[in-house]
């Protein structure tokens, strides 16, 4: 595994990361481009923490996951590939909820969560979840709806 990535916070860094990634992704080396996932995702989730207001750095982390969870499916780990779906929808929840989140954040995490939700979904659809999660999932979509109507 190539380690020659320098550990820096610089703005342009993820978005290496995750090119070398992707790049790994398409030659199917999955253990390379796993590391260069997470690492993009721990830069990423680092940036996101000083600036939470960030909505690129915002779409990028979850999109890092999804990449994540895409790479475990594609392997066949469909567990951890469900995870990383719920990394960032069950992390918008909590920023909703959150009494210390501005409501900006809060405003973009409701937001996000139009993100997170719909492949949660779709993977649920292709694959077997447990019943709680199945019920959990119809829950958050019914209470989606209703929101919708709503605003309608």
């Amino acid at each position: 595994m190539k380690t020659h990535v320098i550990q820096q916070s610089e703005p342009l860094l993820w978005q290496r990361l995750l090119t070398f990634g992707n790049e790994c992704y398409e030659k199917q080396n999955w253990l390379q481009a796993e590391y260069y996932y997470k690492e993009a995702e721990l830069q990423l989730d680092y940036l996101w923490s000083t600036e939470p207001t960030n909505i690129n750095l915002l779409m990028a982390w979850i999109c890092t996951l999804h990449n994540l969870s895409t790479l475990f499916e594609q392997q066949g780990d469909k567990q951890i590939g469900l995870r990383y779906l719920l990394i960032p929808h069950h992390r918008m929840l909590n920023l909703t909820q959150s009494k210390q989140a501005t409501e900006d954040v809060k405003l973009i995490a409701i937001n996000a969560l139009k993100l997170t939700f719909p492949p949660i979904l779709v993977f649920s659809q292709k694959n077997p979840i447990c019943n709680d999660c199945k019920q959990s999932i119809q829950a958050f979509q019914q209470q989606l709806e209703s929101q919708q109507e709503v605003v309608h």
